[in-house]
């Protein structure tokens, strides 16, 4: 392509909305307009966001929907917490512009699950479902011609990658069970007792146990899958790390399947997708592998178990401020405007 796209941030300080920033001056196809926010006005993204320095030229700014459509923008992140999004997304969606919504204000089908989960009311669900689920290995074909994307959340995103064969293969019943540690980093920029060095350090711990807010998400996403019947009980647990999330999700299958069978399921359903790596039988995902990268690493175990059933346990790891929220809002962003879905994604993990 050759005219850039012209892209704006509202929401400009998370760790998420670094991420973006990070990858968007770095993409061959991209021109970073302006970064909206309500925190530091005045200062250079550099001041917030250390990693940057002196380097970049953007200052945060209080804009409104019309100040940073009035620039000409192709598309707007709206990189802003549950609750706020919904708020400023059907300005935007009246002036025209194309969204990608980080929040999960436009994710769940079902308002009144939304507003239970979320403790709120939606000011304005008949938007809702003018929203594609922004799941590439799900709704790539949807995502390609969608107007505006609601970017998965990051359990939702390693458990559906988790699982997305089995749906397919018609093997996606009833109870799936997800237990996932998780980064500090996902409890955002602002400090609280669950992120709080001296206790997170060299701790563990669930939290939500089966309430937490992606839940329904992740049922909706399953489903939407082929999974049948899907109950999904789902325990989160703060990690010692500062970034990544290993789900682990476990569901009963026939007894006549095999490992083997089951790892030609996986490798055949995601040999068109090129940032889904499946690993050899007898490997497991590691989040030191995928950490601040976009790519996500699956593995699989089998185990005979009761008459009639067999235990089966898939794994995935992600890095969860770049494929749970920043990397994969710029996979989307790439389907959306016609570019390699890999554009700006390529680069390699660190390791150890």
């Amino acid at each position: 392509m050759s005219k850039k796209i012209r892209a704006s941030i509202m929401g400009g300080t998370g760790y998420a909305a670094a991420e973006l920033i990070k990858r968007l001056v770095n993409h061959p196809n991209v021109e970073l307009v302006k970064v909206a926010s309500i925190d530091h006005v005045g200062k250079n993204v550099g001041e917030v966001h250390r990693n940057f320095g002196n380097r970049l030229k953007y200052t945060l700014e209080n804009l409104t929907p019309e100040q940073l459509v009035a620039d000409k923008i192709d598309l707007i992140f709206l990189a802003l917490p549950h609750k706020v999004s919904y708020q400023m997304a059907p300005r935007f969606i009246e002036l025209g512009v194309k969204i990608i919504d980080f929040s999960g204000d436009y994710r769940i089908q079902d308002v009144a699950k939304y507003n239970k989960y979320y403790k709120t009311e939606h000011s304005n669900p008949e938007n809702i479902k003018s929203f594609v689920y922004g799941l590439p290995e799900l709704n790539r074909d949807k995502i390609i011609t969608a107007t505006r994307i609601a970017n998965p959340g990051c359990f939702p995103t390693g458990t559906a990658l988790a699982t997305l064969p089995l749906g397919k293969a018609g093997l996606l019943n009833g109870k799936v069970r997800v237990v996932a540690p998780t980064g500090s980093s996902g409890s955002g920029v602002a400090p609280s007792e669950g992120t709080h060095h001296p206790i997170r350090f060299r701790n563990m711990k669930s939290y939500k146990p089966l309430s937490h807010q992606h839940q329904p998400e992740m049922e909706q996403t399953l489903t939407a899958a082929g999974g049948t019947d899907i109950s999904v009980d789902f325990i989160p647990m703060s990690a010692p790390f500062g970034r990544g999330i290993l789900v682990n999700v476990i569901v009963d299958l026939p007894s006549h399947v095999t490992e083997e069978q089951m790892h030609k399921l996986y490798t055949d359903y995601y040999k068109n997708s090129p940032m889904v790596r499946v690993l050899p039988l007898g490997q497991y995902p590691e989040i030191v592998a995928i950490a601040e990268t976009n790519y996500v690493d699956v593995g699989i175990s089998l185990r005979d178990e009761r008459s009639g059933t067999k235990s089966f346990a898939a794994i995935s790891a992600i890095d969860n401020l770049v494929r749970g929220a920043s990397g994969q809002a710029i996979q989307n962003m790439n389907l959306m405007f016609g570019l390699e879905e890999t554009t700006g994604l390529n680069d390699f993990g660190i390791w150890p």
